[in-house]
């Protein structure tokens, strides 16, 4: 089944609010954290480096925005999130490949991912196994994950928010929900907007090297 892709305005405000209780902007603020932690990285740095803090400041930038929303940290079989049982979700952050907001394409993840990530796709996959009333029954004490997937190559920035359902050989290979949060040319004017909040702030260069 192809992935429900959601690239319009009203859909994609529609859906966050649905979803996430949220709206784009709070996400739009997670991806700049990324890109910043990624930018700040020089040739001194280790080669893992630009990776890294790309993720730690998107893990620490979204528990700093959604623990104000009512969601709490979050770590399921080491992978780091924030959590909502009450919506009955999980969100999770990750640098991923130039597949990101492209309808063409699918997101995957930059360098290969382990077990606890195949695990929670297949969980994915089985709860939307269970919503099309196949045999099979969800299980009970996980809760459907989703990841803010964002694309950096120094020059043009995308993100989508997405759920995983097919892992393969360390690199997600499908998903079956799609809601795009940055897509075509709309980074240039989205990192010149000032933070929405007055919470630590992370530099952005926009006039990429």
């Amino acid at each position: 089944m192809a992935a429900q892709i959601w690239d319009q305005p009203r859909e994609i405000d529609r859906r966050l609010a649905q979803y996430f209780n949220s709206t784009r902007d709070q996400w739009i603020e997670i991806v700049k954290a990324m890109v910043g932690g990624r930018g700040g990285c020089t040739a001194n740095n280790s080669k893992a480096a630009p990776g890294f803090y790309a993720w730690d400041n998107g893990i620490y930038r979204m528990r700093y925005i959604f623990r104000k929303e009512g969601w709490i940290n979050g770590c399921e079989a080491g992978v780091e999130t924030i959590v909502n049982q009450e919506l009955k979700k999980q969100v999770t952050v990750m640098n991923a490949d130039e597949g990101t907001g492209d309808k063409s394409r699918s997101p995957r993840n930059r360098t290969p991912k382990g077990a606890a990530n195949e695990k929670l796709a297949d969980l994915n996959d089985q709860f939307e196994m269970f919503k099309r009333h196949e045999i099979i029954k969800p299980p009970s004490d996980h809760l459907p994950i989703w990841y803010l997937c964002t694309y950096d190559n120094g020059s043009t920035v995308r993100a989508e928010l997405s759920r995983p359902t097919k892992f393969i050989s360390s690199h997600f290979v499908k998903f079956d929900e799609r809601i795009f949060i940055i897509q075509g040319d709309e980074w240039e004017k989205i990192a010149l907007t000032p933070p929405a909040d007055a919470g630590p702030e992370f530099e952005i260069d926009v006039r990429r090297k």
